[in-house]
């Protein structure tokens, strides 16, 4: 309600409260923190555990490239989209699996 004129405000509702951003919503208490909050992926993953999710991901696809390589593998490529941290190595040139190989030990310590 508006001071003045008694009326109710036009002005949409904050998040999470029942008055408008002027006439009485405080952001700090009404903002939700933590796994309550909507952007909190799912309520159980946080930021360190999608970055570490992340870091397997590009191992793991990584040792599949090398084993694609020495022909480990018999059947389709992973699916999917390519992990952020991923670098595709050219396998025949033995510098860049020898990059690959020291990669893959650098990413998993």
């Amino acid at each position: 309600m508006t001071k003045r004129t008694k009326q109710r405000c036009k002005n949409p509702a904050a998040y999470g409260c029942s008055s408008c951003r002027m006439h009485g919503a405080h952001k700090s208490r009404n903002v939700l923190r933590g796994v309550n909050h909507p952007k909190y992926r799912n309520g159980e993953r946080t930021r360190e555990s999608e970055e570490q999710r992340r870091k397997s991901s590009a191992i793991l696809l990584t040792l599949r490239d090398i084993g694609d390589h020495v022909n480990l593998f018999n059947g389709d490529y992973t699916r999917g989209r390519k992990p952020t941290g991923y670098v595709k190595y050219d396998m025949n040139d033995p510098e860049q699996l020898f990059f690959a190989i020291l990669n893959v030990s650098k990413l998993s310590s």
